[in-house]
């Protein structure tokens, strides 16, 4: 294959990415879910990309990252600290992204994730403060919390956030972003 054409093939596999993540956060955010249409097409265009853009290697490539990306969040599922959408849409994730940057990807959003969600237990410790103002107990106290900790724990969290900040922050890392923002400026 000509280098443009491999050059063309990236940057639609990173452009295809970009909007995945773009329509799981959005998704994430209004019905705190990621479907399985958005993640498996999301699969599906990656393995047909790589594998149109270099054959059986691409494949192979994108079969790996998808690999990757399952292995690395399958046992946060199976604790009950994510659901299946995320841990699917990683998996998409890694498929554009191959087995070395879709282990990236998962470190880094695990730890966009462990942010998100302290500056999420940050908000409510803040909004129980509002709703108990003048009442006896304080939400600043080590009960209070607790409380908003336990409150937390309950809600739905939209990773998707992190999953995407997690993908767009290894594309820039790599180099994947370069031809797209090249072709920007």
């Amino acid at each position: 294959m000509l280098s443009t054409e491999l050059e063309l093939a990236n940057a639609v596999s990173s452009v295809a990415l970009l909007i995945v993540m773009l329509l799981a956060v959005r998704q994430d955010l209004v019905e705190r879910c990621v479907s399985n249409v958005l993640t498996f097409g999301a699969l599906a265009a990656a393995l047909a990309i790589h594998s149109l853009a270099q054959g059986l290697d691409g494949f192979l490539h994108a079969i790996g990252g998808a690999g990757v990306g399952l292995v690395c969040l399958i046992p946060l599922y199976l604790c009950k600290g994510m659901g299946a959408g995320d841990v699917k849409l990683m998996t998409a994730a890694g498929a554009f992204l191959g087995p070395i940057n879709a282990f990236v990807a998962s470190l880094l959003s695990l730890a966009f994730g462990a942010v998100l969600a302290i500056v999420i237990v940050v908000w409510r410790v803040v909004e129980m403060r509002a709703e108990t103002a003048g009442a006896f107990t304080s939400a600043g106290s080590p009960s209070g919390f607790r409380s908003a900790l336990a409150q937390t724990g309950k809600e739905r969290f939209p990773y998707a956030i992190a999953i995407a900040i997690g993908a767009v922050a290894t594309m820039w890392l790599s180099g994947m972003l370069r031809p797209l923002l090249g072709s920007l400026a």
